[in-house]
């Protein structure tokens, strides 16, 4: 899986530089006249919001002073609510746009390449940033060696020396993390990952609040969580999802800590998600992108466990009941889960655990403001931040209303939400000779372009160049780089959009397979298929390389996923091992 993990994220931040919208500064004046309001705590019947600058201004049920020809919307029939909150999830390139898309304004990033928080940080720092939810991040989490969180193949530093605990956890707040996220996870009978024990868990924890951080720790089970709340854990990120006990609920609440379920990926872990439950449903599906609709229909293929999914819903109940704090969270993009899609589906498991309707939305909302002191949102209150949703019926009432958004305010600037164009013809792809390098000198010329993730700010380099022929064989790309420490996940190699601009979609159909001569250093080397099935995670294939040329022959059938009908891109490059590399490929065609 390292190989998929490792440039998965090529496509994500090519996507983002494609398709994010210059930042406008929060201005002006918005009236949003009779709407039923749901302030985060309780119910407004009616009244009338005034958005000014960014900041709820007035809430009254008839306002004072509206500037002349503001923009108004009459919300008669409707319900406003705080911008969602997403308070679990793993975000990268355009997530946090498409998280805004159905209406969550802010997500509480629980592991993300520390270089990508940190733009969104000094984003954020400079002023309102309308066009996608606000991220705040735990940068790199706090695991051991070979322990969850490692087994993607991430170069990520680890915390395997108990002395080194301070140090580590400053390296993390040096680098921006808004809060700590700990690792307490042993795995199952499938799979043992090595954890930390109870008195390194303490530590930790006592370093974080050190750092005036708040202490989030990862469990799976009810020892696990057992251990967290003695170390003083300020929350626990997903439920337990074997039976706990009520001296175990006890503890919890009285150490005042707050729990993220995160129902949604515990559904899809045990089996029991139906991707038709969001992606049949027009409210939903009309906004989904391809990389979300895709995401959905991926499972962690370990069977079904119904018991386990009950246990969870009970653990819930009983947490709840007991007046534990519960917070909504995704967890996107595990597989089955997306970005904002799946918090409506979290919203409606918390309800099948029997949290009523108003305190559902309280997770997403106020409770989850308070729990991560982000006092300038999760209300509807003059003076916070004008991050709003106004949906179509009441929530309180049934929650699926929050799926029909009839409008999205972001730092005062309504939001305007981008539907997916399905009915769009893909035109066939022409010619089928993809690289032939015979001629000329110029490496633009041959439409392959290098692809590295300097990007994502990382150090890896690649250099392409053309071979000139011989009068053994034609003219070849030579593709020369270093995969160097510096980003989560360093690529480098030559990639070649197949339509007309950068991940263009097109009709491969009647396309067998992708062929080329290739040459190396006798290395497993990687061929990447993009498409729109695949979303912004690309199918991968490896091959070898010899010193002497040979033929590769790649069936599409054997880039998992993918779909010719609406293809986008092929890349080849670099092993999957950090370290300098060289690879020469020639006669890169699509046979029939």
């Amino acid at each position: 899986m390292r190989t998929n993990k490792l440039i998965h994220y090529t496509t994500r931040l090519l996507a983002m530089l494609a398709l994010t919208a210059a930042i406008q500064p929060a201005q002006g004046t918005t009236l949003i006249r009779n709407a039923r309001i749901f302030d985060g705590d309780a119910v407004i019947e009616s009244a009338s919001v005034v958005i000014r600058d960014g900041r709820i201004a007035t809430i009254a049920a008839t306002p004072k002073t509206v500037p002349e020809g503001a923009p108004e919307v009459d919300a008669t029939g409707m319900t406003l609510i705080p911008g969602l909150i997403d308070s679990h999830t793993h975000s990268w390139g355009t997530a946090p746009r498409e998280a805004l898309n159905f209406g969550v304004t802010t997500v509480l990033d629980m592991f993300t390449e520390p270089t990508l928080a940190a733009n969104w940080r000094l984003e954020q720092r400079a002023g309102p940033v309308p066009d996608r939810a606000d991220v705040f991040s735990a940068g790199v989490l706090v695991t051991v060696a070979g322990g969850h969180g490692t087994q993607f193949g991430i170069d990520i530093p680890t915390l395997d020396d108990p002395d080194d605990t301070e140090a580590f956890v400053a390296a993390r707040i040096a680098e921006g993390s808004d809060y700590i996220k700990i690792i307490h996870e042993a795995g199952s009978a499938r799979r043992r990952f090595p954890t930390f024990g109870g008195k390194q868990l303490q530590r930790i924890v006592a370093a974080a609040h050190g750092g005036d951080r708040l202490a989030l720790v990862h469990v799976g089970t009810a020892e696990g969580a057992g251990m967290a709340i003695a170390a003083g854990a300020d929350g626990l990120m997903h439920v337990y999802r074997d039976p706990g006990d009520t001296d175990l609920v006890a503890a919890i609440r009285a150490r005042g800590t707050f729990v993220v379920p995160t129902l949604a990926v515990v559904e899809s872990m045990f089996g029991s998600s139906n991707p038709d439950a969001l992606a049949a449903d027009p409210l939903i599906s009309d906004y989904l992108s391809a990389n979300a609709e895709a995401n959905l229909k991926r499972s962690f293929t370990q069977g079904t466990n119904p018991a386990g999914m009950g246990a969870a819903l009970g653990n819930v109940r009983a947490l709840f009941e007991a007046g534990v704090p519960i917070l909504a969270g995704s967890d996107a993009a595990n597989p089955g889960v997306t970005h904002g899609a799946s918090l409506h589906r979290e919203l409606e498991l918390l309800a099948q655990a029997g949290m009523p309707n108003i305190d559902v939305l309280r997770a997403a909302t106020s409770n989850a403001a308070d729990a991560f002191r982000l006092h300038d949102r999760g209300r509807v209150a003059e003076g916070k931040k004008a991050d709003l949703v106004l949906v179509r019926g009441d929530p309180l009432q049934d929650l699926a209303t929050t799926r029909d958004i009839v409008g999205i305010w972001k730092d005062g600037v309504r939001f305007e939400r981008q539907r997916r164009d399905r009915s769009a013809r893909r035109p066939p792809h022409e010619p089928r000779m993809l690289g032939a390098f015979d001629t000329g000198t110029d490496v633009a010329e041959s439409g392959w372009v290098p692809s590295t993730d300097s990007l994502a700010g990382g150090k890896s380099t690649v250099e392409l160049s053309l071979v000139a022929a011989t009068e053994a064989r034609g003219g070849a790309l030579r593709i020369q780089g270093d995969n160097a420490r510096g980003y989560a996940y360093p690529w480098s190699g030559a990639m070649v959009n197949l339509g007309s601009s950068m991940m263009q979609p097109v009709n491969l159909g009647g396309i067998r397979k992708l062929a080329f001569d290739a040459r190396g250093e006798d290395k497993r080397y990687r061929a990447m298929a993009f498409a729109e099935s695949l979303g912004q995670m690309p199918a991968i294939v490896e091959f070898n390389a010899s010193a002497e040329w040979q033929r590769v022959e790649i069936p599409l059938t054997g880039f998992p996923g993918f779909d010719p009908q609406g293809a986008m891109a092929f890349f080849i490059g670099s092993p999957g091992d950090v370290g300098t590399f060289w690879l020469e490929i020639d006669n890169v065609e699509l046979v029939e």
